[in-house]
């Protein structure tokens, strides 16, 4: 997750021209099924995405919406798109727009170290100084504190220098480096802190095992075998087919975002993709052994000291703890557990979330990065309801 609260450039300044650009662009709707739609899928699903869709993107913080709901095993998933791609040139958003899907990423990361070490070419338990030798007590921390988040190691994001210039394509090497001077937060395993800087780490990792890149290891793994046909990796400067633009913004008022590099968040928020592609996600057992998304706990990550890690969500209605890459949602309105993750990175909000009861998952991607408490309602409702239908 990127954070970005810094300065904003205002472009819509009256809340009642940002309302009336919402409802110009609901009335734009567009309502389709995914490529590979088959006849028989099941319209009562349809019938609930499409409802409870609708109503979120009626509110005045969201410029566009697109979301798309998949079965575990199936290949078709069912998506509907509301809204304008672009506040400066009405473009209404598609199923195949493609957002910047921020920290969902880690679930790519983290599925890709799962595959090392079902090959045997990694352990959970390995010490990072066997790939960062010069790393002050690389010994002591593990892949496994690294998928936690329980490695003490500092955030990369919060040091001065990043900060300064957020929009600088910092290579990996250089932040490593640059976070290794720092005192360590913790002893590892003692604590839960959401640590970009691991999941940096870990896509070096799986490039130095490998000897192919990052974007590569994506392309192969993802868009190959999981047909993810949208899904790229943030390159700064690129022109992007379909790219939605994200905003900044709360009371119906926009602003744009924070410029900032999606390169530097290599393994950790750089992925960008459709919601159609996201949600295919829920077929991670193709790729993996280990159902991951059936196999990881419905409770609290337990920390060395027997505690459980539990973050009490302030906007919305949740506790989390983070789970071997995934992150553990449970809600309690409406009352729901679910395995998933979220993404936020300047002007974009996404949520994805597997139901283990029901099979089902959903992806949701908002081009307004303070409308992300939206994504998560969203999907956490389709899949109550979907349980409930």
């Amino acid at each position: 997750m990127i954070h970005s609260c810094l300065f904003s450039t205002r472009i819509v300044a009256a809340p009642r021209l940002a309302r009336l650009a919402a409802m110009l662009c609901i009335a734009c709707m567009v309502l389709t099924a995914c490529a590979g739609k088959k006849p028989h899928q099941d319209e009562s699903v349809r019938g609930i995405v499409v409802d409870l869709a609708a109503k979120k993107a009626a509110e005045p913080d969201v410029p566009g919406l697109s979301v798309a709901v998949l079965r575990h095993g199936q290949d078709a998933p069912i998506c509907a798109a509301f809204g304008t791609a672009s506040l400066e040139n009405p473009v209404p958003v598609t199923t195949a727009s493609r957002f910047k899907i921020g920290s969902i990423t880690k679930v790519f990361t983290a599925t890709l170290i799962h595959r090392l070490i079902e090959e045997g070419k990694l352990g959970y338990d390995t010490p990072i100084n066997r790939f960062f030798p010069t790393y002050p007590n690389g010994k002591g921390i593990t892949v496994r504190n690294l998928l936690e988040h329980t490695s003490g190691i500092p955030e990369m994001l919060a040091q001065p220098a990043v900060l300064q210039n957020l929009a600088r394509d910092w290579p990996a090497e250089e932040l490593i480096g640059m976070v290794a001077k720092q005192p360590p937060l913790f002893k590892p395993g003692t604590q839960q802190r959401y640590c970009n800087t691991g999941f940096l780490m870990l896509a070096v990792i799986a490039e130095k095992i490998t000897g192919r890149t990052y974007a590569e290891q994506i392309r192969e793994v993802f868009v190959d075998k999981l047909g993810m046909k949208t899904l790229l990796t943030g390159v700064d400067g690129a022109v992007v087919p379909r790219l939605v633009s994200g905003y900044s913004g709360s009371d119906g008022e926009m602003q744009l975002p924070l410029a900032a590099s999606i390169a530097i968040a290599l393994g950790t928020g750089n992925l960008v993709a459709s919601p159609d592609d996201v949600v295919r996600l829920v077929n991670l057992d193709r790729l993996l052994k280990n159902k991951v998304l059936e196999t990881l706990p419905l409770r609290p990550l337990v920390l060395t000291d027997g505690k459980e890690a539990v973050y009490a969500s302030k906007s919305s209605h949740y506790l989390s703890s983070e789970l071997d890459g995934c992150t553990l949602f449970l809600f309690s309105e409406p009352k729901i557990d679910l395995i998933g993750k979220l993404g936020s990175f300047p002007g974009f909000g996404s949520a994805f979330f597997y139901d283990r009861q029901t099979g089902y998952g959903v992806a949701v991607s908002i081009n307004n990065e303070k409308a992300i408490p939206q994504a998560i309602a969203l999907g956490a409702e389709i899949l109550n309801a979907l349980r409930h239908r």
